[in-house]
């Protein structure tokens, strides 16, 4: 990638990338054979914050970005045992830093996908790929097994995936709320910055004060530096402290 590029460039193009992407994937998905349980809670099911102590156990995860390897970027987190794939869809974009503002699916290693189905049918060119309902569908329905493994990804432009494994179900801590984030490494790329290769750009040039395009990049990060090395805990736990007011940010499952 030309590294005079204007970051600006991949805002401007993110809608297209998008649609463009997706339209090129021609992947069929068999007929889904989870069954599909309702939370036992008995507030709103897609509400990802638990205000009760009626579950025991919680499933922990370890996710990680696909492609990124100095550092790599990874996240470890405990969720409720009851917990929906779209309530686990914002537990991961809270942990991770992402800002919630782009379409994700979740894709199993036996073909099927779990997301959003009612926004899909929306895109004629993806009306053909079934998409299980993601707030009816329990994790614990689909994950039994230590290093499990599923795909989520996040913005279809920019194509972010994130490697899901499996990590087995514990006993819930007292007084712990959740989900929680145990630790992780790296920090998240900014949004739009344009995939694994804008990434790449970016970090180049943002560790370069005497770049050519170091103060452009600069002003559209927000007037601050980025260190890929950092991992900010306190903010992921802020963040999931507050997810049930993040899934209002820019949601479109909404």
């Amino acid at each position: 990638m030309d590294s005079a590029i204007n970051p600006i460039f991949f805002i401007q193009h993110s809608v297209q990338q998008e649609a463009q992407s997706t339209s090129n994937n021609d992947f069929q998905t068999p007929p889904l054979t989870l069954s599909r349980s309702s939370s036992p809670f008995s507030f709103d099911s897609t509400r990802a914050r638990y205000n009760n102590d009626d579950y025991v156990q919680v499933l922990q995860f370890k996710i990680q970005l696909e492609d990124i390897k100095k550092p790599p970027v990874w996240r470890r987190i405990q969720v409720p045992y009851e917990y929906t794939f779209f309530q686990f869809h914002l537990a991961i974009q809270c942990c991770m830093g992402w800002r919630n503002s782009h379409m994700h699916v979740f894709r199993a290693q036996e073909g099927f996908e779990i997301g959003n189905p009612h926004m899909i049918e929306d895109f004629s060119y993806l009306s053909q790929t079934l998409v299980q309902e993601e707030k009816t569908t329990l994790l614990k329905d689909y994950f039994h097994i230590k290093e499990q493994k599923m795909l989520y990804e996040y913005d279809f432009g920019d194509s972010w995936g994130h490697l899901i494994t499996y990590e087995g179900t514990f006993d819930r801590k007292a007084r712990t709320q959740y989900p929680k984030c145990l630790k992780g490494r790296g920090k998240c790329p900014p949004e739009d910055v344009g995939g694994f290769e804008g990434f790449k750009n970016f970090k180049e040039i943002m560790s370069d004060k005497n770049h050519p395009e170091h103060e452009n990049f600069y002003d559209w990060y927000g007037g601050k530096d980025f260190n890929p090395d950092e991992f900010d805990r306190s903010s992921a736990f802020d963040r999931l402290e507050n997810i049930n007011d993040f899934r209002d940010y820019g949601d479109y499952q909404i």
